[in-house]
């Protein structure tokens, strides 16, 4: 049975993938896309022939992306509720990083292990509405917030009428100010909660709703699932103990080779010490005669 890898940190790309089962290519728009691959949302999906936006606006993160999603659209902004520019506070922990004043402030009063130390820069922002306008984007079949606390300001900057999403996925482990309210005036209804994110779903697109209801539950029966961390994990294991028994077999065959070599010289010898032994008989003959 084929194992299905996933990337994100919460399965997300395996559930969102469950609203789109009839779908072999799509376009996805991802805010606060972070690293290419590890923990990433739309990576599955990228593999699968979908293309779509990713919005980074940490430097490093941003060069991983344009490195490796030459087919997608990489912006390194922020996402706010009007263009301009923002204080970025970056952490140890990349995926902490965040535009919030309240989450700056929540982990200065109680700092974690990998929030004590951290960098400020002056980042430019810009609103959703304008990010689809600018890049042509007419129709999006997902759209991902993690902004640790800033969901509010991105989700206000968008024309719900005009850019309409049909599944979002939203952070909801920080929600500074709440962006719910937002979703039920533009006629967005909740689906789903996976323990982090909550999904939701366009009025206009209710049949994603119900193939969810349908392809999730087969999904998580039909084939055993593993993170892409574990994958590589065990792929570099395998690769080791393909090394070890490489190794293994080559010492194997020296050592039969070895006992190869070794019985043909006990061979040898015992040959010798035969002819030595015979050597000596017929020298003791001959002595017998000669003096007798």
């Amino acid at each position: 049975m084929d194992t299905l890898i996933y990337y994100a940190q919460n399965k997300e790309d395996v559930i969102l993938s469950a609203f789109f089962p009839d779908m072999k290519k799509g376009f996805y728009v991802d805010v606060g896309a972070h690293h290419p691959t590890d923990d990433s949302v739309t990576k599955f999906f990228y593999e699968k022939g979908w293309r779509g936006v990713n919005i980074e606006p940490q430097q490093h993160l941003f060069k991983l992306l344009k490195r490796s999603r030459k087919g997608d659209t990489n912006l390194r902004i922020g996402i706010s509720n009007e263009p301009g520019e923002l204080s970025l506070r970056s952490y140890e922990s990349d995926g902490l990083s965040t535009f919030s004043k309240e989450v700056k402030k929540e982990y200065s009063k109680k700092p974690r292990e990998n929030t004590q130390k951290y960098r400020d820069q002056k980042v430019q922002v810009d609103t959703l509405k304008n990010v689809f306008s600018k890049h042509n984007v007419s129709s999006v079949q997902f759209m991902k917030v993690d902004v640790e606390g800033f969901e509010y300001e991105v989700l206000e900057g968008n024309d719900w009428s005009k850019y309409r999403p049909e599944v979002l996925c939203i952070e909801a482990s920080h929600i500074v100010k709440d962006w719910r309210p937002l979703f039920k005036k533009h006629q967005y209804e909740f689906v789903f909660f996976d323990g982090l994110n909550e999904y939701y779903v366009a009025k206009e697109a209710n049949h994603r709703k119900q193939l969810f209801n349908k392809t999730y539950p087969e999904i998580l029966v039909s084939k055993p699932q593993l993170s892409y961390g574990w994958s590589k994990h065990i792929t570099k294991v395998h690769k080791q103990l393909e090394r070890v028994q490489s190794a293994l077999d080559k010492r194997i065959e020296q050592n039969a080779h070895l006992q190869e070599q070794l019985a043909k010289t006990q061979e040898e010898v015992n040959q010798f010490r035969s002819t030595k032994f015979l050597a000596k008989e017929l020298v003791r003959r001959i002595k017998r005669k000669l003096f007798r």
